[in-house]
């Protein structure tokens, strides 16, 4: 909702799904991306509309962003969906198709999203089919248990729990969805299947919550037994494959649960804690995660930043922030680039919020992304052999530890990206692939994002190590030729 407003600002008038000009999504191809993924495509619901009017932290996290907010500003939640057909403020249906083809034509995917644990609490389910959601009886004086909501139905007045994370408080604005129940399984894989012919891929909102286990001990006081023991997720997610076999599924996933997930039938998974790992500077953690199969790392999505996260620029300061993209653009695995992190917001968005504060690009960050996106749309870097390095120092110089590397191959090509991230100066020797040259005589090394030349024998690099040198939280981004 934002993006559209900030681009209806720029336009002069106010620009919905099919008025987008043809140029913004040319240029987001000309990046280097593959896909868009557009948030909040769904009916928004009035009743989400009134919680977050209501909500204080919400309203000063607001004003604190925007100096001229005003309560008109807050919108209903994109994650409480009254129904899964486009907000008329976006277009309609056929809106949503034509944009669909027009991505699709230039070489993009569209990614949009599901929310599979909870609805809106003003969805007509809960009106007409209030078996579909986890039900508590009203107590004597008529009240609802803690985390529930009274409903009227078309059968008997009943409490509905709101969606919860079993780890935080319950979201006022969502009415949880029981599945321990078949029909509710059954429910929601058609409205999977409606809204899959309106994308390429969906983004699974908290994914982990619906799996059997979890869904289980969250809610365990109140099912008296799972009615439906199998798993959802396999279930619908091959019901739309027998139908689209080449739609993409992303889970949001936390806790560790990404194995369970991608085995579930998922494309890919969030990789938390990469970015946790990121976040703390954990050379050791990154290097573990790093040395994993290539299969499984090639399933995770990787990012710096989402609308549940602080602004990467916020988070890693003008110190981190290049060393960590470098990481983020090089390692296996899908990338998730966030609105604005190319120009260096740094000003989080609530969900909530119609539109954004008005930021200056920082000019350093666009021109260091322009050219890590120029480097990283090459070819090596989407068809290599990616390969971990080795990184090992000298008995009076340790350094070496907070040392990350690692190589691409394609043909006679090679990439080598080597990066210091921590805080001190750091020296070490990196140690290549068993003929991972296949030649003789000499490395030239250039690096286009510093516009750096180094050269070293070949012989030296395969038996010593290539000898780095770097300071705290620099980076060697080379394109390796051979004499």
């Amino acid at each position: 909702m934002a993006w559209l407003n900030e681009l209806s600002a720029r336009q002069g008038c106010k620009v919905s799904l099919s008025q987008v000009p043809a140029s913004q999504w040319e240029n987001i191809k000309r990046m280097g991306m593959d896909a868009v993924w557009l948030m909040g495509m769904w009916e928004r619901s009035p009743v989400s509309q009134i919680e977050a009017r209501k909500a204080e932290i919400l309203r000063r996290e607001c004003e604190k962003i925007l100096p001229d907010f005003q309560i008109a500003d807050l919108g209903g939640s994109p994650y409480a969906v009254r129904s899964y057909s486009p907000d008329p403020q976006f277009g309609d249906t056929n809106d949503l198709r034509a944009l669909k083809k027009t991505l699709n034509d230039i070489g993009l995917r569209l990614i949009l999203d599901f929310v599979p644990n909870h609805t809106a609490c003003d969805h007509h389910w809960v009106r007409e089919h209030p078996e579909y959601y986890i039900n508590a009886s009203p107590g004597s004086a008529g009240t609802c248990p803690d985390g529930f909501f009274r409903a009227t139905s078309t059968q008997r007045r009943i409490c509905i729990a709101h969606g919860k994370d079993p780890y935080f408080p319950p979201w006022t604005d969502t009415a949880q969805l029981n599945y321990g129940k078949r029909d509710t399984h059954e429910a929601m894989k058609e409205a999977l299947q409606s809204i899959s012919e309106l994308c390429d891929g969906l983004r699974c909102d908290m994914a982990m919550l619906v799996l059997n286990d979890v869904f289980g001990k969250t809610w365990a006081q109140y099912l008296t037994a799972m009615e439906e023991p199998q798993e959802f997720w396999p279930y619908a997610i091959n019901s739309i494959r027998d139908i689209r076999a080449n739609f993409t599924f992303i889970a949001e996933s936390y806790w560790g649960l990404e194995k369970q997930l991608l085995e579930a039938g998922f494309n890919y998974s969030y990789d938390k804690d990469f970015y946790d790992a990121l976040i703390n500077s954990d050379v050791e953690s990154l290097k573990n995660q790093l040395s994993r199969a290539l299969a499984d790392q090639e399933r995770l999505l990787r990012f710096l930043e989402n609308h549940d996260e602080a602004r990467a620029m916020d988070v890693f300061g003008r110190d981190r922030i290049k060393a960590a993209m470098v990481i983020h653009a090089t390692v296996p695995g899908a990338r998730l680039w966030y609105h604005g992190q190319f120009e260096g917001r740094r000003m989080r968005v609530p969900v909530q919020l119609r539109r954004a504060p008005e930021e200056p690009p920082d000019k350093d960050i666009l021109e260091f992304s322009a050219k890590l996106l120029e480097q990283t749309g090459q070819p090596i870097f989407h068809e290599g052999l990616w390969q971990m390095c080795a990184v090992d120092g000298w008995l009076d110089n340790q350094s070496c530890k907070s040392l990350l590397a690692w190589g691409l191959q394609h043909g006679r090509e090679r990439a080598l990206i080597a990066v210091n991230f921590s805080d001190i100066p750091s020296q070490g020797r990196i140690r290549f692939p068993r003929s991972w040259f296949g030649a003789t005589g000499n490395l030239k090394m250039t690096d286009p994002i510093k516009e750096e030349k180094y050269s070293a024998r070949i012989e030296d690099a395969e038996t010593q190590g290539l000898y780095v040198g770097l300071k705290p939280w620099d980076f060697h981004f080379f394109h390796i030729h051979f004499d």
